[in-house]
């Protein structure tokens, strides 16, 4: 499964949506623009779009309101070692209320990792990042435990949308 994603404009990426409603597309809006998301077994649309391959994949997206895209650049020598992690995770997440699913999704040019979470609301979202469960899943974070800083290639970012 290949995912595409571009950035841009809420009305031009509104538009292609539109014109292409047939795809299995996803547009996502916060106040400095939007996304595309787009998962294929073929080609894309977009000329420009970012490709990825699905890493792991895991709930049945259906009507999502809120996504959060972390990007996670990774240094090209280092990923194996952060599949290896993503591969092996807590895998908490997705049993959280208001949590429709998660996609790891691996850059196939020098982009960075997104993982990608899908919730049914932002309040959902914000539930999950002061549970007990998320504070398990992120407990090696910072310690000898965890990723090591050299592994990244700049620094790790959210950006969190409505999905219209």
């Amino acid at each position: 499964m290949n995912i595409f994603v571009t950035y841009g404009t809420y009305e031009y990426l509104a538009k292609m949506k539109e014109e292409h409603d047939q795809e299995e597309v996803m547009l996502f809006s916060n106040p400095d623009g939007a996304a595309l998301y787009h998962e294929t077994s073929s080609e894309t649309f977009f000329k420009n779009a970012k490709k990825y391959e699905l890493m792991d994949n895991k709930g049945t997206l259906t009507d999502p309101g809120f996504v959060v895209l972390n990007h996670i650049p990774v240094e090209e020598s280092e990923r194996a070692v952060f599949e290896d992690r993503f591969k092996n995770r807590a895998g908490k997440v997705e049993s959280e209320p208001g949590c429709q699913g998660i996609r790891i999704l691996r850059p196939v040019h020098n982009d960075p990792y997104i993982v990608a979470t899908f919730w049914n609301s932002e309040k959902d979202f914000k539930n999950w990042q002061s549970s007990e469960a998320y504070g398990e899943a992120h407990k090696n974070r910072h310690t000898s435990k965890g990723l090591p800083k050299t592994i990244f290639s700049g620094k790790p970012y959210l950006k969190t949308y409505q999905v219209e």
